[in-house]
C-alpha cells in the first residue's frame, strides 16, 4: 500500500546519525530479525541515509476526524470549538467499520510519509451505526495499521455523558458510551492481540467515581497508560472550578490519577499550579499545536513547561494537516507570536535537535513502545532525509533546525518501521486508486454537513 518496498534491512549505512548520546558520523545500524537496533557500528559509503533521526510517535490521534477537514470553515459557521464538535458528531454518525477502516488507513499513510512511525489512536467511536456494542470498529482499525505498516497502540476511551450536568446527546449515547465502567472493562479485554491502552475522555465526560475506576483500570491493564483530555478549553476549565473547586488537572491529582502513566493531552489552559504538578508527578503532557491552533484552543505556555523539565509529546489529534515537523514549527511559532521573541525553545543546539528529541522520547511514553531513540534495543523507526539546498552536510544540529524551520515531508526521503521500508518510493499504482476511492468516500461523508449559497 505504501509502495515501499518490505524487505528488511540489516544494517543501514548513515552519514549523520541522532542518537540519545548526540550526533554521530559514519555509522551503520544493525537491525535483528524482530526489527530491533542491535548495535551502531563505524559505516562507510553508499549511505542509504544522509540525516537520520529517531522515528516520531504520534502520540494522539482521532484517525476519522480526517475526513472533517475544511467543514465548519465558512463565515456564517459560528466559531467555536463546540460548534465544530457538533459537526464531528454529525460525521462519526456516519460511519461504520468498512470508512474506519478507510479513513484511518488514508491518515496511517500521511503519518508515515510526514515522519510518524508510531501511533497511540484516541478511540471512542466504539459502536456500529445501529449503535450495537461489538468490536468491529475497533477492529478496523486495527487492520489499517497492519496494512500500512505504522506501529499501533489503540486506546479505547471511556466516555459516560454529555458534560459536567449534562446528559450524553444521541450519538454520543449511540456510537460512544458504555452502560457500565464494567461493560467497557469487558470489551476492552475483548480486543485480544492488539496493543492497547486505556483512556477516559475528560473530566467533563466521566463523572469522578467513574475516572478512579477506569484509572485503576489503567493502571492494572497492558502497559498501564492512561490518556485523557484536560484543560483544552477555557469554558472547561470554568465549569472545573465551579463544580470541583479546582482545575481539571488538579481534580485529577486529588484523585490520585495525576503518575508518570498519565497522558495528558492539551493542558492549554492549565495554571501554572497545574503545570508544575505535571513535572513534579512525571506525567507526559501531549501536545497537539496543529490542532489547537485549529481550534482556537489557545497556546500553551511551553518555555517554563519546557525549563522545569516537564516531559512531552505532540500528536496529530483532528488530523487536519499530518506533518510531524510542522507540529514542532507551530509549537516555537506560537511561543514567538505570544512572547515577541524568537528561538524560546532552543538550547546550545539550536531548535531542531531539541524540539524532535523531546519529542520522540515524550513519545515513546505515550505509545508504549521501545521507540523514538536509535539506540540498541530500540526499534528501528527511522527517518532519512535528503535535501541537497536545505540540508547541506558538515553540521547536523543547523541541519535540523533547516528541516524544523523550512522543510517538511517532502524533505524525508525514507521512513523505516521495525527495519522494514514503509514509505520513499513514491506512491504505487495500488495506493494511487486507493486515495481515489477514499476521496470519493470523504465527499460522501461530508454531504449535507456544509451549507451551499449561491455566488450571485
Amino acid at each position: 500500500m505504501s509502495g515501499a518496498s518490505h524487505q528488511k534491512p540489516q544494517r543501514l549505512s548513515c552519514r549523520y546519525v541522532l542518537t540519545s548520546r548526540g550526533w554521530l558520523s559514519d555509522q551503520s545500524v544493525g537491525i535483528d530479525e524482530a526489527g530491533r537496533i542491535t548495535d551502531l557500528a563505524p559505516g562507510e559509503p553508499p549511505w542509504d541515509g544522509f540525516l537520520v533521526i529517531p522515528g516520531m510517535p504520534n502520540a494522539h490521534s482521532h484517525a476519522f476526524q480526517r475526513a472533517l477537514t475544511g467543514v465548519g470553515e465558512r463565515a456564517e459557521d459560528a466559531q467555536s470549538f463546540w460548534n465544530w464538535r457538533s459537526l464531528m458528531y454529525r460525521l462519526a454518525a456516519r460511519i461504520g467499520p468498512d470508512e474506519m477502516e478507510r479513513l484511518a488507513t488514508l491518515a496511517y499513510l500521511d503519518m508515515l510519509r510526514s515522519g510518524f512511525t508510531s501511533v497511540a489512536e484516541f478511540f471512542y467511536l466504539h459502536h456500529g451505526p445501529d449503535g450495537r456494542p461489538g468490536v468491529a470498529m475497533a477492529e478496523a482499525v486495527a487492520r489499517a495499521a497492519q496494512r500500512t505498516g505504522i506501529r499501533l497502540r489503540l486506546v479505547p476511551v471511556y466516555y459516560e455523558r454529555g458534560g459536567f450536568e449534562t446528559a450524553l446527546d444521541p450519538v454520543q449515547k449511540m456510537r460512544f458510551a458504555h452502560a457500565s465502567v464494567e461493560a467497557f472493562e469487558d470489551y476492552v479485554r475483548a480486543l485480544n492481540g492488539i496493543p492497547l491502552g486505556v483512556g477516559a475522555h475528560s473530566i467533563r465526560a466521566v463523572s469522578p467515581a467513574s475516572l478512579e475506576r477506569v484509572g485503576a483500570f489503567a493502571q492494572s491493564f497492558g502497559e498501564g497508560l492512561f490518556h485523557i483530555h484536560v484543560a483544552e478549553q477555557e469554558r472547561e476549565v470554568e465549569q472545573s472550578h465551579r463544580v470541583y473547586g479546582v482545575g481539571p488537572i488538579a481534580w485529577l491529582d486529588q484523585l490520585g490519577l495525576v503518575t508518570p502513566r498519565l497522558q495528558a493531552v492539551h493542558g492549554t489552559h492549565a495554571d501554572p499550579k497545574e503545570r508544575r504538578l505535571l513535572v513534579e508527578r512525571g506525567a507526559n503532557l501531549v501536545l497537539c499545536p496543529i490542532t489547537e491552533a485549529y481550534l482556537a484552543d489557545g497556546i500553551f505556555p511551553a518555555v517554563e513547561y519546557f525549563d522545569q523539565g516537564g516531559s512531552w509529546a505532540v500528536g496529530t489529534d483532528a488530523n487536519v494537516e499530518i506533518d510531524a515537523v510542522a507540529e514542532l514549527r507551530l509549537l516555537e511559532y506560537g511561543q514567538r507570536l505570544s512572547s515577541g521573541r524568537r528561538s524560546n525553545l532552543a538550547d546550545r543546539r539550536g531548535i531542531g535537535t531539541r524540539l524532535w528529541q523531546g519529542a520522540a522520547c515524550g513519545g515513546a511514553r505515550a505509545v508504549g513502545f521501545p521507540v523514538g531513540a536509535i539506540e540498541p534495543g530500540a526499534y528501528a523507526d527511522l527517518v532519512m532525509l535528503e535535501d541537497p539546498c536545505l540540508l547541506t552536510g558538515g553540521d547536523p544540529d543547523l541541519d535540523l533546525d533547516a528541516f524544523l524551520i523550512g522543510g517538511s515531508s517532502a524533505t524525508i526521503a525514507r521512513v523505516y518501521v521495525g527495519g522494514v521500508l514503509r514509505s520513499g518510493s513514491g506512491r504505487s499504482a495500488d495506493e494511487v486508486a486507493f486515495r481515489a476511492e477514499a476521496g470519493h468516500l470523504i465527499a460522501r461523508l461530508r454531504e449535507g454537513m456544509v451549507s451551499r449559497t449561491g455566488s450571485g
